[in-house]
């Protein structure tokens, strides 16, 4: 997901390899959910917005790619309250990643994480 590694690289991630497991950063842009980058495993990686309902932390959404020799494919994606999607072979929803991608960058998430001195890790 080339606008998450931009994401990444303003940061001072230059590959989701070096990112330790429960290492994650957190863009905030004003007007819209956090957005926070997670690597959950040593080869997967959490994208996602969340927002707190009744104390419960939810996901608006979450995609977990499993991250490959630079390719990022889809395995599970989760939108509180009503889907869960998994499969470890990947997910056929391309079209999503490709229009959250573009509104992550329209949204000013990739400007917000290079002007960010505060990115959690």
């Amino acid at each position: 997901m080339e606008v998450v590694e931009e994401i990444l690289a303003s940061v001072g991630v230059e590959d989701v390899e070096e990112m330790a497991v429960n290492e994650n950063y957190t863009i905030e842009v004003d007007g819209y959910e956090d957005s926070t980058i997670e690597k959950i495993a040593e080869n997967q990686v959490s994208v996602a917005h969340h927002y707190v309902q009744r104390g419960d932390l939810m996901c608006d959404p979450e995609i977990v790619f499993r991250v490959e020799d630079g390719d990022w494919t889809p395995v599970e994606y989760t939108q509180h309250p009503h889907t869960h999607q998994h499969d470890s072979t990947g997910l056929d929803i391309t079209d999503f990643v490709d229009r959250w991608s573009e509104n992550l960058r329209k949204q000013g998430f990739v400007a917000a994480a290079g002007d960010s001195t505060e990115a959690d890790s």
